[in-house]
C-alpha cells in the first residue's frame, strides 16, 4: 500500500514565497516596459511636433510680398500680410507639384480655444481684412502642437542705426508698416509643461522687394 505524500508547512511557505517573488519580478518587468513604451511615445510625439514647427518656420523664411485687391478699401491693392502678437497672416513661395499645388501658399497661424497651435492654409488668397466666415472655402487645417500655453509672434525691423529691433506687431493699418514686410519673422511657443521653443527666419522677399499679384 502506497503512502500519501504531504507537503510540509515549510515547503508550502517556500513555494508561496517563490511565486510571490516571480510575480513581483514580472510586475516590475511589465512596469518597466510600460514606462519605456510611454517614454518612446512621448519622444515620438515631440519629434513629430517639432518637425511640424520646423516646417512652418521654413515657410516663414519664404515669405514674399504679395498684393491683392481690397474691396473694403476702394479696390486698393494691399499687401497680404498682417502680423499681430497672437496671429499671423502671410504669403509664401513653395515648389509646385503635380497635384495642382501652386507656387503660392497663403497661411494663417493662431492658437485656438482648445489651446492648439493651428496652421490654416490654402492655395488661393487668405485675406486678413476679411472675416473668417467669408473665406472658409478650400481651407485646410493642420494642428501643429497641443497643450499650448501661449504663442507670441515677433517681427524684425532695422532702426535708424541699422540695428535689428524686434516688434510685437507689424500691423498693415499702421502707416509706418503699410504694404511693407518685416526683415524677419519669428515666434515663441510656451507649452503647459513649461517647455519653451523659439523660431526666427529672415523673410525671403525683403532683399529684392517687388510686389506680386495674380
Amino acid at each position: 500500500m502506497k503512502k500519501r505524500s504531504f507537503f510540509t508547512l515549510v515547503e508550502l511557505m517556500a513555494a508561496m514565497a517563490i511565486l510571490a517573488l516571480l510575480g513581483t519580478a514580472a510586475a516590475a518587468a511589465l512596469t518597466g516596459f510600460q514606462r519605456s513604451h510611454d517614454k518612446v511615445t512621448v519622444l515620438s510625439e515631440r519629434l513629430e511636433r517639432n518637425r511640424k514647427l520646423d516646417k512652418v518656420a521654413e515657410l516663414m523664411g519664404n515669405i514674399i510680398p504679395f498684393f491683392w485687391i481690397d474691396e473694403t478699401d476702394d479696390d486698393y491693392e494691399n499687401l497680404v500680410f498682417d502680423g499681430q502678437e497672437e496671429e499671423l497672416f502671410f504669403t509664401a513661395m513653395r515648389l509646385p507639384d503635380g497635384r495642382g499645388q501652386g507656387a503660392f501658399i497663403f497661411v494663417r497661424l493662431f492658437v485656438d480655444d482648445n489651446k492648439r497651435f493651428v496652421c490654416e492654409y490654402k492655395n488661393t488668397p487668405m485675406l486678413p481684412w476679411l472675416e473668417d466666415e467669408d473665406q472658409q472655402l478650400n481651407i485646410k487645417k493642420e494642428i501643429l502642437a497641443e497643450k499650448v500655453e501661449s504663442v507670441a509672434f515677433f517681427y524684425a525691423d532695422y532702426t535708424d542705426d541699422d540695428e535689428i529691433e524686434l516688434l510685437e506687431y507689424w500691423d498693415q493699418d499702421d502707416e509706418e508698416y503699410e504694404n511693407t514686410l518685416p526683415v524677419g519673422v519669428g515666434f515663441t511657443i510656451v507649452f503647459e509643461s513649461g517647455e519653451k521653443l523659439s523660431y526666427f527666419r529672415r523673410t525671403a522677399g525683403v532683399s529684392a522687394y517687388s510686389g506680386l499679384a495674380l
